[in-house]
């Protein structure tokens, strides 16, 4: 009954309306912009841009609200979709594409000469439309994007299982986009453009891509500003070569790659993590002093001979080694260090499947960097079985001379073992000036694809005291101080 009256009064107010709706006029334009804007604080992005009625001052006044909030924009199909990702790739769902796609042509539109400042596109139907997404992606260069995620996989899997099956993506999609800063792109082949310059683009990360023969050498030169290069789980050519403007590359995880040739004049950092043998030359290097490279298993990088002309120019060393446990002998000291004796730190991580009594001779390993200040060690146990059984064991060589510029000692994954104890005791014996040594059986391995974090491992009160009575007294340098964590 109640409802009844309601349509009955509707009914009768049905004239007035009407004759309003013939004035054409809109009233609700005249609002002022905090009501305006309360109102249209009520609508999502798609019923906004759904509407057609909206005057321009409504669609201005709306996409500024939503700038304001400084959203990313993420289109994903899953959550569009609604389904499992294990099954989505199986069926068609035409009617939810459908959907998905007139979604991304609502936002360009509504934000066409806008500045936005993230978009993300999570996607696996790119190969589906192709026309479409090409069309779109020219579109989405317009709005004024300064981070855009693109990625063709949905959920994006690596490494790259079928490389034959990517899309083929082309930076002339984006030959408009000329605000954008930070490109992301994941599970694609890059195709570079030779007339596209990305002027304002200052970082490029490729997440499970592949790159041919110069691709990345062409892209490079696209990019006239570039400061940060990563490249992540992707397929390198035979040789690649690293010019241009960029500052710091990381690339990691990596496969194919037999030659990097580094040829960047204000490349400061770089950081490599291949899993075959690669072969570094040093042609152009003149600001690089920051070095981290960890072999997928022992002696996968050679450095060329252009290395020892960075001698005293590269401070910072990262080292990441897998133990020889087959011969169950002390680790010998890595080549990088050999190559880079004017380091001022470095930080080295050695990786074991199994505990073992040895580590790295402390007197070759300090002796090789005269001019270190800072150490940094963490030792990685994978499992926890210890090996007695230590063949080709070597006494420890009476070291020369002082080490009277090491002022700083980190040791992480520290357990006070024989051979670790020792290294302790060598460091605080014959570091002159030694300052602060940090003991923890905490540590972060860096190297890890997974994080393998374990920071907040303490030793108990027993374990705590009965290394600080083996260390008591024994610091050469006045200054020392050892934390226990």
């Amino acid at each position: 009954m109640p409802r009844r009256i309601m349509l009955a009064e509707n009914d009768r107010d049905e004239g007035p309306r009407n004759q309003a709706d013939d004035t054409k006029e809109d009233y609700l334009s005249q609002l002022p912009d905090d009501v305006l804007c309360s109102i249209l604080g009520n609508l999502t992005l798609r019923e906004a841009a759904r509407t057609t009625i909206l005057c321009t001052r409504w669609k201005y006044l709306f996409a500024s609200a939503q700038l304001q909030q400084q959203p990313p924009f993420l289109f994903r199909c899953l959550e569009m979709f609604g389904i499992d990702h294990n099954i989505h790739d199986r069926c068609p769902y035409y009617q939810e594409k459908d959907k998905f796609m007139n979604a991304l042509f609502q936002f360009s539109r509504l934000y066409s000469d806008l500045r936005v400042a993230e978009v993300k596109l999570v996607c696996f139907i790119v190969r589906e439309f192709p026309r479409a997404f090409t069309h779109w992606f020219r579109s989405i260069s317009r709005v004024g994007v300064e981070r855009l995620f693109l990625s063709f996989e949905c959920p994006g899997l690596v490494p790259i299982c079928d490389s034959s099956k990517l899309l083929k993506f082309s930076l002339e999609n984006l030959s408009q986009a000329s605000s954008l800063e930070h490109l992301f792109l994941s599970h694609c082949v890059v195709l570079p453009s030779p007339q596209v310059r990305f002027s304002s683009l200052t970082t490029l990360a490729l997440r499970a891509v592949v790159l041919k023969c110069r691709h990345l050498e062409f892209i490079l030169s696209s990019c006239s500003n570039l400061e940060k290069l990563t490249i992540e789980y992707s397929k390198l050519p035979y040789k690649l070569r690293l010019a241009g403007t960029v500052k710091q590359v990381v690339i990691w995880r990596c496969d194919g790659g037999k030659e990097i040739d580094l040829h960047a004049e204000y490349l400061h950092t770089l950081e490599c993590m291949v899993w075959n043998n690669v072969r570094f030359f040093f042609s152009f290097v003149p600001m690089l002093e920051n070095v981290t490279v960890c072999p997928w298993w022992s002696n996968s990088y050679i450095f060329s001979r252009g290395a020892r002309d960075l001698d005293d120019q590269v401070k910072f060393l990262t080292l990441g080694v897998f133990a020889d446990e087959v011969n169950y002998s002390p680790v010998e000291i890595p080549t990088e260090i050999e190559t880079f004796r004017s380091l001022r730190t470095l930080s080295l991580t050695l990786i074991y499947n199994y505990e073992i009594l040895h580590l790295v001779e402390p007197s070759e390993l300090l002796d090789a960097c005269p001019l270190l200040q800072n150490f940094n060690l963490v030792v990685v146990i994978k499992k926890s079985r210890r090996i007695n059984d230590v063949r080709g064991r070597r006494r420890p060589r009476i070291s020369p001379w002082y080490h009277d510029k090491l002022k700083q000692v980190t040791f992480g994954g520290f357990y006070g073992t024989e051979s670790e104890m020792r290294l302790v005791l060598y460091v605080l014996t014959t570091a002159t000036v030694l300052e602060k040594m940090f003991l923890s059986p905490g540590y972060e391995n860096y190297f890890s694809s997974a994080p393998q974090t374990k920071l907040n491992v303490s030793f108990d009160e027993g374990k705590r005291y009965s290394i600080h009575q083996k260390l008591h007294g024994k610091a050469i340098s006045r200054k020392a101080v050892v934390i226990i964590q």
